[in-house]
């Protein structure tokens, strides 16, 4: 009885041991594969995002010879980049960033006096130049990727190229112009920390401007939904 009461002991007693000692290394091989979000660096970093731009129509109001005449511009997808530098707080994070969106005007539908005419575009693109103040949330996750959202607004130059329409035999040219206006833009996007230094991502955006004037046409404000991929290196 005496020997199974301590072969008992001795069983336990190495069970424990054994616990114990797992114990680390069950910590250690949790916290390798899922880096808390504490462990990343705050401080300052820099970012660059590139992609593409589904720009909505985009409507212009003129008068020529006392005659109202409205426009609606179709344009194309185009490319859309992000660069710039922010600070992260830790679940909050601010960026400075300059933004180029390029666009192609591809048709125009004109109307005026009941009438309405639908003519493709020669040789006409809009191009905007931004500069934004952004403010983004990161939501904390246990694993490597990280959900965020947030947005800016800032500074848009708008601008608008010179094309040229033909429509009933007659060939019309618009002149090229631009004019600095109100920007602003929002994000859903994910992000994957690659390493303790290093983010990559890929976002869904909107960006829009307030309205322009161009060459006496009035244009109502453009807008475009965007994707990008990119990364963020924090110093």
């Amino acid at each position: 009885m005496t020997s199974v009461v301590q072969l008992l002991q001795r069983s336990s007693l190495a069970g424990a041991m054994l616990f114990c000692a797992a114990m680390p290394m069950a910590h250690a091989q949790e916290a390798e594969e899922q880096p808390a979000q504490a462990e990343q660096d705050k401080g300052f970093y820099v970012t660059a995002g590139v992609g593409a731009a589904w720009p909505q129509d985009v409507t212009g109001k003129s008068t020529v010879l006392d005659i109202d005449v409205k426009g609606q511009y179709s344009l194309g997808v185009g490319f859309a980049g992000e660069v710039g530098a922010g600070y992260d707080f830790g679940n909050v994070r601010t960026e400075l960033t300059y933004l180029y969106n390029n666009a192609s005007l591809d048709r125009l539908k004109v109307k005026a006096l009941g009438q309405e005419i639908t003519s493709s575009v020669s040789s006409g693109d809009v191009n905007t130049n931004s500069v934004m103040v952004s403010t983004y949330v990161d939501i904390p996750t246990k694993g490597r990727v990280s959900p965020y959202l947030g947005g800016g607004i800032g500074y848009t130059n708008v601008s608008w190229g010179s094309y040229s329409v033909s429509a009933l035999g007659t060939n019309v040219k618009q002149s090229a112009g631009n004019q600095g206006v109100f920007g602003y833009q929002g994000k859903l996007g994910i992000s994957y920390l690659a390493s303790k230094k290093t983010d990559v991502f890929v976002e869904a955006t909107y960006q829009g401007t307030a309205g322009f004037a161009v060459d006496g046409v009035s244009y109502d404000p453009l807008s475009s939904w965007g994707a990008r991929l990119g990364a963020r290196y924090r110093f």
